[in-house]
């Protein structure tokens, strides 16, 4: 089973994409405190992240950690990928609301990027 960690402090959002994933066959793990992510990382050592654009620090503390580089980060973020014209450190970005049969090729697609 494929571990997804989900970084968002909205926690209707998490509600909903967690039972969504799991139907999915995904064992996922939630927070929304951006201090447990260190922690998370190495305990569950989830295949993907996925982060709220609130909580972009995550994404940058992931790509330049060594151990945490190589896995793929998903950007959910409330602004148009125009609005948002500095580049991040993430592997794909999806705008919100999502369609939910795009956020699943995104995260199928960079699950397999990063076996």
């Amino acid at each position: 089973m494929k571990k997804i960690l989900v970084v968002n402090n909205d926690f209707d959002t998490m509600s909903l994409l967690k039972s969504w994933l799991e139907k999915k066959t995904y064992e996922v793990k939630f927070t929304g405190n951006q201090k447990e992510v260190p922690r998370i990382m190495k305990e569950f050592a989830p295949e993907l992240v996925i982060v709220d654009v609130i909580q972009k620090e995550v994404a940058e503390q992931l790509k330049i950690n060594k151990k945490t580089r190589s896995v793929p980060v998903l950007l959910m973020t409330g602004y148009t990928l125009r609005q948002m014209n500095n580049q991040l450190p993430v592997d794909d970005t999806i705008e919100k609301p999502f369609n939910l049969h795009l956020l699943e090729k995104k995260i199928e697609r960079l699950i397999r990027k990063s076996a």
